[in-house]
């Protein structure tokens, strides 16, 4: 995977052919270095961080168990926070090259895995636990791991529940709530959501690292 430095000098040389104007690419490049900088701080409490994440503003981290960040994530808390949080025990892995956009939470009582290039859409939530028995609402439940392997989009204010895994590649489509297991290359919508229609694996890109990904 590239480094920052190089991303940097690609997102340039990008705008560059696409007409940019150059005080808009420099406003870009300093805006790029600031979320760089900021990302050691916002996110110290993160335990494993990989090289050139960067944070837009300042996300929300609550780490009483293990968290890891892969390389050239961005968390986009421009509006309300992005929310990640771990409990006692629990592990929460993030891959390479992950979007979360703001509003965004993910709150882990036991294994949660977002894989690499994932995008994770405004007001998204992902949960392994439900927090509350339906009886005795004091008590948590055992959590269930939830697994969304690499190229998952989630549209802005799906749901994740626990127990899930969404295979490589699918879409959840705004405002879904998965509550069962979704197939690899595939798009699902609704409450709770249902398949749509297979994606064509032959034809997917994974752009975010500009490699071509193939089944």
């Amino acid at each position: 995977m590239k480094s920052a430095l190089e991303r940097a000098r690609a997102r340039w040389e990008r705008d560059a052919t696409r007409g940019v104007p150059a005080w808009l690419r420099a406003k870009k490049a300093v805006e790029y270095a600031a979320a760089l900088a900021r990302a050691p701080l916002a996110l110290r409490a993160v335990d494993e961080l990989g090289e050139g994440v960067r944070t837009i503003g300042w996300p929300r981290i609550d780490n009483q168990g293990f968290m890891q960040i892969g390389s050239h994530t961005i968390l986009r808390s421009v509006l309300v926070p992005v929310e990640l949080a771990t409990g006692r025990g629990a592990r929460l892995e993030i891959g390479e090259g992950v979007s979360i956009n703001y509003g965004a939470s993910v709150g882990c009582l036991g294994h949660i895995v977002i894989g690499d290039r994932c995008r994770i859409g405004p007001y998204v939530m992902i949960v392994d636990s439900d927090f509350h028995d339906l009886y005795e609402r004091t008590r948590t439940p055992p959590p269930r791991p939830v697994v969304l392997e690499a190229d998952v989009w989630i549209g802005a204010k799906a749901c994740v529940l626990p127990g899930v895994t969404i295979g490589r590649g699918s879409v959840v489509a705004t405002g879904a709530v998965v509550t069962s297991d979704v197939a690899p290359f595939c798009v699902v919508a609704g409450v709770p959501a249902r398949l749509q229609k297979a994606l064509d694996p032959s034809r997917f890109i994974a752009t975010s690292t500009h490699i071509e990904v193939r089944p």
